[in-house]
């Protein structure tokens, strides 16, 4: 049947494509000459900032209502870049693509396979190094002071390294792995001891690797360069501690104690390792918190039950999967380490990439904006318990009216999902609640409640179940009940 194209169809390239071809030929190439980006060391900030200001909702320019859209913005040009934008996502554009926006030019040099383009990617992110101490010095409540830590006692560095000899593509992007067979043994929902056994002894040698670089206590980012570590490979760290937790499990089947707090103890450092640095970013707080829960909830329902009664020494066990942390580990440390990682390995190399076509007018604004809001959110959660968070507001978007079109992009690009991550930090605050209580029942003192909100947990004594108290604000949670193991 031959093609016969609908009125609509036609109007749209009568219309539609004129205007198209228009654009691309007589306003991009006028765009390019509306504003030339800065050469490197030219961003400057022309007026200081008090270390001591307050950052308040007014410290930033009314947000439009209806729209993030520029028809007010204080930058003329906006209004071509987001007409152009949107004549590239027209539903009838036969045409259509995804825009690109600013900061795409240097993740295409960063994933890139060309050595020449790596390279490049990596000169700019040294070359942004000094825009990066710049914001530390116009924002010191940012900054965090870094240990000082040998190479060789290193455990961050080891992990790193373990991770970088496991990834084929060379990449610091792309995902490394385990050996075929041990990934295999960890997909597998089934235990089977003799099948553990018998893998774990033929990587025996990387199981001790892993085991000996969790147990190291000692851990720093400083003069690691942000591109090898700034992304968390979720998956390659907590299938490591995956590894050592089948260990532990098969130790304890086999009655040797010691050596099953030794794994156990080796997973909880791979998770210091991720979430104990100084700055330690969102995604690496949150697989932090999967290995330590993962560890803890492991050994309640299938470790501790495989060693016989009275074999299990309870401060040892508690000492074991409460491990002492070097940071404050409060909500305040992962929100400096969020915008020190986000800063150093995206935003400020993408402003030291004068070659992206669509360099933004406003480079000074946009690391203001960004740097603000954090500092906002750190100083709206400094000493509000947690219970209260629901009364402290976190905003979708970075502020940005004041920015042009193509900042504000980047901005929302950046963004994380924090009330999605704030609600899993309470969520775990809850978990380890309820494994402290567990302890608190082995030991035989009395039931601390719930740590948010002072509720007390359900405790059946005759089925040994701890459950979250029969309350509201915990109707929504999944979180398991725990079976006390007799000892």
């Amino acid at each position: 049947m031959a093609f016969r194209p609908s009125r609509s169809f036609v109007w749209s390239m009568l219309t539609g494509v004129p205007l198209l071809v228009g654009l691309s030929i007589g306003v991009l190439s006028e765009l390019q000459n509306l504003r030339k980006p800065p050469l490197p060391g030219e961003i400057v900030f022309s007026s200081p900032r008090p270390a001591s200001a307050k950052i308040s909702d007014s410290s930033f320019p009314a947000e439009s209502a209806t729209s993030q859209a520029s028809s007010g913005s204080i930058w003329p040009v906006d209004w071509l870049w987001e007409t152009w934008d949107r004549m590239l996502t027209w539903e009838k554009n036969p045409w259509k693509i995804e825009p690109k926006g600013f900061g795409a030019h240097f993740l295409e040099l960063m994933g890139s396979t060309s050595p020449e383009e790596q390279a490049r990617a990596k000169e700019l992110t040294r070359l942004a190094d000094g825009l990066y101490q710049q914001m530390l010095a116009r924002y010191p409540e940012l900054a965090v002071p870094l240990r000082s830590v040998p190479d060789e006692r290193n455990g961050f560095l080891k992990l790193l390294e373990l991770a970088e000899r496991h990834n084929p593509s060379g990449q610091a992007d792309q995902s490394p792995s385990l050996p075929p067979g041990l990934s295999d043994l960890l997909k597998n929902t089934s235990w089977d001891a003799a099948a553990t056994r018998e893998m774990l002894l033929k990587e025996k040698s990387l199981l001790d690797e892993i085991r000996r670089i969790g147990l190291m206590p000692e851990r720093s980012i400083a003069d690691i360069e942000i591109w090898r570590w700034g992304f968390t490979h979720a998956r390659f760290y907590k299938s490591c501690a995956d590894l050592l937790l089948a260990d532990a499990r098969l130790a304890a089947e086999e009655g040797r104690p010691e050596d099953t707090l030794e794994s156990l103890r080796a997973a909880n450092g791979i998770a210091s390792h991720l979430g104990e640095i100084e700055t330690p970013s969102l995604l690496a707080a949150t697989v932090q918190t999967l290995i330590r829960n993962q560890t803890q909830r492991q050994s309640f329902a299938n470790i501790m039950p495989a060693i016989s009664t009275g074999g299990i020494d309870v401060a040892a066990w508690e000492s074991t999967l409460f491990p002492p942390s070097e940071v404050s580990g409060s909500l305040a440390q992962i929100i400096k380490g969020e915008w020190n990682v986000t800063a150093r390995q995206f935003l400020t190399p993408m402003l030291m990439d004068t070659a992206d076509p669509l360099y933004p007018p406003d480079p000074v604004a946009l690391l203001d904006a960004h740097a603000s809001f954090f500092l906002k959110l750190l100083q709206d959660h400094e000493g509000i318990p947690i219970a209260q968070w629901q009364s402290v507001p976190v905003g979708h978007q970075i502020p940005g009216q004041h920015l042009s079109y193509r900042s504000r992009q980047l901005t929302d690009a950046l963004m994380p999902g924090l009330n999605a991550w704030r609600k899993g930090w309470e969520r775990a605050q809850h978990q380890q609640g309820l494994f402290r209580a567990a302890f608190s029942i082995m030991k035989g003192d009395p039931i601390p409640p719930d740590p948010v909100f002072g509720k007390n947990y359900r405790w059946d004594p005759n089925a040994r179940t701890l459950s979250l108290p029969d309350s509201p604000e915990f109707e929504s949670m999944t979180v398991d009940q725990l079976v006390i193991p007799a000892h």
